[in-house]
C-alpha cells in the first residue's frame, strides 16, 4: 500500500506514480464545503490521480461519506 499527505489543491500524481484506487480526506475544507472555490479546483486533480474505478471518501461523520468527482478519461 502506498499512501501520501499533500494539501489537496496541489496534489498530482509524480511520474513514478500509478493512479491510486481510493483517496480519503480528514478535515479537508476544499471537499466539505467550508471552501468551495478550493474544491473546483481540488476534485478535477484528485480525479487525475485515480483510476477509473477509484474512489473519493472524506470525514463526514460515521460512516464516510463519498465524494462525487468529475468524469475520468
Amino acid at each position: 500500500m502506498v499512501a501520501r499527505q499533500i494539501a489537496v489543491e496541489q496534489f498530482e500524481l509524480l511520474p513514478s506514480e500509478e493512479p491510486f484506487d481510493l483517496a480519503f480526506a480528514v478535515r479537508v475544507g476544499a471537499l466539505d464545503g467550508r471552501h468551495p472555490m478550493a474544491g473546483q479546483i481540488a476534485r478535477p486533480r484528485i480525479a487525475a490521480a485515480l483510476a477509473p474505478h477509484g474512489r473519493l471518501f472524506i470525514d463526514g461523520g460515521s460512516p464516510l461519506r463519498e465524494v462525487e468527482l468529475p468524469p475520468r478519461r
